[in-house]
């Protein structure tokens, strides 16, 4: 039930929808599980098609990571630049499935890249174009 949920594309009509604003509730859906966040950079709206991949992103890497394995940290690391948005997830774990992070990305015209890490466990980054300058409005 729980993976059906945190797959889910479209949140309820009545639920809000998908957005960095809310990334403090999603790392929430994962209480007592081990997993630190940390945002740099200034925070500024982004174009609809990036804010939602971001967050998705961040979503279903949580989600399989866990799934996967379930004690493991985990940490999440956003990163604001004038030219865009870099979501970093590293895990203490195996390896997670990076086919449908891989498509998020691209979907908002992004690059990913995962690989192990030298310490051991795995990282995922998507970089996400997102000027400055075309942000929208919040």
């Amino acid at each position: 039930m729980l993976r059906a949920v945190l797959r889910r594309d479209r949140s309820p009509a009545t639920g809000p929808a998908p957005s960095l604003t809310r990334l403090d509730a999603l790392i929430d859906e994962f209480a007592g599980r081990p997993v630190r966040w940390r945002v740099g950079g200034q925070p500024r709206p982004l174009p609809a098609a990036v804010d939602v991949a971001a967050y998705r992103i961040i979503q279903e890497a949580l989600a399989d990571a866990h799934r996967h394995a379930p004690d493991a940290a985990v940490a999440v690391r956003l990163r604001y630049d004038p030219d865009g948005l870099t979501v970093e997830v590293r895990g203490d774990g195996p390896a997670i499935p990076v086919a449908g992070l891989r498509a998020r990305a691209e979907s908002a015209g992004g690059a990913f890249h995962t690989g192990p890490r030298p310490e051991g466990g795995w990282v995922a980054r998507a970089e996400l174009p997102a000027p400055e300058d075309e942000a929208e409005p919040a």
